[in-house]
């Protein structure tokens, strides 16, 4: 089997690192509870619009930034908060001893990807990585998984043979969906609301990970 993972929210907590940070800026700025509840409404896990969210920051926090600014502001926060879900580099490494490739497949900066999968250490544990802001292209474009197959050195293979592991409806298993690979959805204790439920549906990554590989020949126990 390939496997190709989302990066946050799915490999790193980057919703409790934006958190935290949120939380200490509006205490520092002596904002309101009101205030960190528009800010993480707005930041939508990460998904948000980053001009809109800087925004917010500035009119809520009173900063002096411009949009720009404030963006940097709290990229930085969540870099250096950011850390990874228990257990994970374990099944990863779980996974790569087997025989079973695998990659990061993210949105995002370059900068700020790249960064964080620094900071956790994660590039000893994939075998590759693909970031939207170096190709030109996001998830949900299939072009990412393909990219992803390719650095893998498996462009070939047959795609019910690939699991594409994210949080994200509308990324990780839409992408998954337009390339024709398999699906698991990290739902965080979410439901799913929609039709076309994933291939597998677990409330942790690891979870996700040993469901998926739950068949005769799976790799974990």
């Amino acid at each position: 089997m390939i496997w190709l993972f989302d990066l946050d929210n799915t490999l790193v907590d980057r919703a409790g690192a934006f958190e935290a940070w949120a939380s200490g800026a509006v205490a520092a700025a002596g904002a309101s509870a009101d205030d960190l509840a528009a800010i993480l409404e707005v930041d939508e896990g990460g998904h948000g619009s980053k001009e809109a969210l800087a925004r917010v920051l500035i009119d809520r926090l009173g900063w002096a930034d411009d949009v720009p600014g404030a963006i940097g502001r709290f990229r930085t926060g969540v870099l250096e908060r950011v850390r990874l879900y228990d257990g994970v580099l374990f099944s990863l490494d779980v996974l790569r001893g087997a025989g079973h490739p695998v990659a990061v497949v993210t949105n995002g900066t370059s900068a700020q990807q790249r960064g964080k999968i620094a900071r956790c250490g994660l590039d000893e544990h994939v075998d590759a990585v693909v970031v939207s802001g170096e190709e030109g292209v996001a998830k949900p474009d299939p072009r990412m998984v393909e990219i992803a197959l390719d650095r893998l050195g498996v462009a070939d293979v047959d795609r019910r043979e690939v699991w594409m592991v994210g949080d994200a409806a509308h990324a990780d298993v839409a992408v998954g969906r337009a390339a024709g690979t398999r699906t698991v959805w990290v739902s965080h204790g979410r439901s799913w609301d929609g039709p076309d439920r994933p291939d597998v549906v677990a409330p942790t990554t690891r979870e996700a990970i040993a469901l998926a590989a739950s068949p005769p020949g799976a790799v974990l126990s």
